[in-house]
């Protein structure tokens, strides 16, 4: 009915997924950068490559701590899902290992 091993496979999926677009939009942002300060140095000062490239790693950074948060509590109400339900299981095993004593105690008075 639960099946945690898959609902962590898509997870880890996800975030790869994430992951890799995000390194790639960082790689594009430092090319295009690159390619601004070569073509307009003139124009451009340092200050304000490092001060667009610090917004972008920021946002970057931003992105990746929400994506890991998600992950985090996805997997956690996983685990907590998965325990639940392997509690009850027990507590309904535990009942119907009880019921037929019960039922014999009575037959005896």
């Amino acid at each position: 009915m639960f099946n945690s091993s898959s609902n962590t496979n898509l997870v880890a999926r996800s975030a790869s997924t994430k992951t890799n677009r995000t390194f790639k939009k960082l790689a594009l942002i430092a090319v295009i950068a690159t390619a601004s300060v070569g073509a307009q140095a003139n124009e451009l000062s340092s200050a304000d490559v490092v001060s667009a490239l610090e917004t972008r790693f920021t946002e970057a950074t931003t992105e990746m701590l929400q994506t890991a948060k998600q992950e985090i509590t996805l997997n956690l109400q996983s685990h907590i899902a998965e325990q639940l339900f392997e509690l009850s299981s027990s507590l309904e095993l535990t009942e119907s290992v009880t019921e037929p004593d019960t039922a014999l105690v009575s037959n005896e008075d």
